[in-house]
């Protein structure tokens, strides 16, 4: 449901903005991080098909399935793929509906517990780069428009950005429920960071009246965005060899 209000609001595609494809196989060396980096290519590889960039988009999916495999879990993927857009009413979220039904199926014998902490790192990333590409878009769209105009081409995106902030808690709350105490912990203590910049009620509620100061002045949304870019930074960083 995203990704095709995206598609409708007319906004301008930016590649800079995908993770590269070619890094899957370099998230292997921990499997909450290349989980996280799976939601991550979700994400791209949906925005990218939605802007009509269809040999990029295959690219990320592709890397999505990389990573879904050797986690364990692709043998469900095509069906996920096929599921999601042969479904003329999907589910919001219907991708990591289906996806959690591979993992829960998995070909890998895993713990409950890892099962779990693969599918929190796969939130993680997932609710990430969602996040990443709406503040993207909200601050860095359309320039050449006057402001006023920017902000009506962009009221169903703050919209959607404010439905996703609101979503953070259960983020928190699920990583936390299955954070081992050998795990380092640095994106969990982001993930709340941001939170505590959350509940500032940074966005006004009813966004119909919102005002261009409101979004494109507003140091404590500029500071959520940044640390947005921070997490997301460490999410897609390739660890050293």
């Amino acid at each position: 449901d995203l990704m095709d209000m995206l598609e409708l609001s007319m906004v301008d595609f930016m590649p800079e903005l995908i993770n590269d494809p070619n890094n899957s196989d370099k998230y292997l060396s921990n499997e909450v991080l290349a989980a996280a980096n799976l939601g991550v290519y979700l994400v791209d590889g949906l925005y990218q098909y939605n802007s009509k960039e269809y040999d990029t988009g295959y690219n990320s999916m592709t890397a999505a399935k990389n990573l879904a495999t050797k986690l364990g879990m692709g043998s469900g993927f095509d069906e996920m793929i096929l599921e999601r857009y042969s479904d003329l009413n999907p589910n919001v979220d219907s991708f990591l509906v289906i996806l959690n039904e591979s993992i829960i199926a998995s070909e890998t014998v895993l713990k409950e517990q890892d099962r779990m902490r693969i599918f929190a790192g796969l939130i993680g990333g997932n609710y990430i780069e969602k996040q990443y590409i709406l503040f993207n878009i909200i601050f860095k769209s359309n320039r050449e428009l006057p402001e006023t105009s920017r902000l009506i081409t962009l009221r169903e995106i703050l919209y959607a950005t404010r439905k996703q902030m609101n979503k953070l808690p259960e983020v928190i709350a699920l990583m936390e429920s299955v954070k081992k105490e050998t795990d380092s912990g640095i994106i969990l203590n982001e993930l709340k960071a941001i939170e505590t910049m959350r509940q500032q009620n940074i966005l006004p509620e009813d966004i119909s009246q919102i005002t261009p100061p409101q979004i494109f002045e507003n140091q404590n949304f500029l500071a959520m965005f940044e640390k947005i870019k921070e997490v997301r930074s460490m999410i897609v960083a390739v660890p050293a060899p």
